[in-house]
């Protein structure tokens, strides 16, 4: 008898053989149930939908388990990609901490000597008043948006005129006052003209709607230094409406013509303070510069300016009419 064991050769053909037939056996299985469920789909839907949900059920938790190396070096490189951006992310914060503590001290001497200045010197301010705080019931979404109405009017004090600030900044001016609500002129409005101050650079301007939803930034006044996006604008006080401080929007344009985005926005503002006008402005206060400062209806219906030459004419009719308005 002949115990001489067989060939290698012929171990690793009979192998492949083997994987071939296994191979064709798997193939033939899934074209054979892919052939199954088409023929299920067309007979019995429902019941081809069944079968695909069971199929998913077993099939989902294998594709799991096979998948979690993979995963897990995929979260694995996100945990050391997130490590080294937060290794340079808190050094960067590091610098901006103490770029932002010498600049608050450095402030704190301005406001400091600021003070003192005051007092020496005595100066003195208006003060801003408080109308009313009002809920925003009303304002089209969109780039045309140019008016909003509040729930508040006449019965809580607000009048024609005045200025309304959201949490952010500047929305705009009431323009029509009923007895329990009242409509506000937006910044985005065509009408509106609100005088500005670039914080970096001191300089004076006018921001004016265009029905669009960034505004345009025009009547540059002042050193003429060139501005860059993200320059913040703040209402000057100028014109006797707006106080000054407020924040009304960013420059985000890189060259003329420069364009403002808003730093407050009606839709979803909620609630909004109505203020009294910050300062009435003198009865001889006229020509091109008041008319671009001061709302047209506040003229027209004893506004700004109105308030001040009843007061100084004495008429307590007057006062009162004005106080109904």
């Amino acid at each position: 008898m002949d115990w001489t064991p067989a060939p290698r050769r012929s171990s690793a053909i009979r192998r492949d053989q083997n994987f071939a037939i296994i191979g064709a056996v798997i193939s033939g299985a899934v074209v054979a149930t892919g052939l199954a469920m088409l023929l299920l789909a067309r007979v019995n839907p429902d019941g081809a939908v069944r079968v695909r949900g069971a199929v998913l059920d077993i099939v989902a938790p294998i594709w799991a388990v096979a998948r979690a190396p993979v995963d897990g070096v995929g979260r694995a490189a996100d945990a050391v990609g997130a490590y080294l951006g937060a290794v340079s992310e808190n050094r960067q914060l590091k610098r901006d901490l103490a770029e932002a503590r010498a600049e608050l001290q450095r402030a704190a001497a301005d406001r400091q000597a600021l003070r003192q200045l005051r007092r020496a010197e005595a100066v003195t301010e208006p003060r801003r008043r408080l109308v009313v705080t009002a809920r925003i019931v009303s304002a089209t979404p969109g780039s045309v948006v140019r008016t909003a109405i509040i729930s508040a009017g006449a019965a809580q004090g607000v009048k024609l005129g005045q200025p309304a600030i959201s949490a952010d900044g500047l929305i705009g001016r009431t323009i029509e006052v009923g007895r329990h609500s009242a409509r506000l002129l937006l910044l985005s409005d065509p009408a509106s003209r609100v005088p500005v101050l670039i914080s970096r650079t001191g300089e004076a301007a006018l921001v004016k709607g265009d029905n669009k939803p960034s505004f345009e930034l025009s009547a540059r006044a002042g050193s003429d230094a060139p501005l860059k996006p993200g320059d913040v604008l703040l209402t000057s006080g100028e014109g006797g409406i707006y106080p000054p401080g407020v924040p009304v929007g960013t420059i985000i344009s890189r060259e003329p013509p420069w364009r403002v985005r808003p730093a407050a926005s009606p839709l979803g503002a909620g609630f909004v303070r109505i203020e009294a006008a910050y300062q009435p402005l003198p009865q001889e206060a006229e020509g091109p510069i008041f008319d671009a400062m001061v709302p047209a209806e506040a003229r027209r219906q004893g506004g700004v300016a109105g308030t001040v030459r009843r007061a100084e004419s004495g008429d307590g009719a007057g006062e009162r009419e004005g106080g109904d308005e």
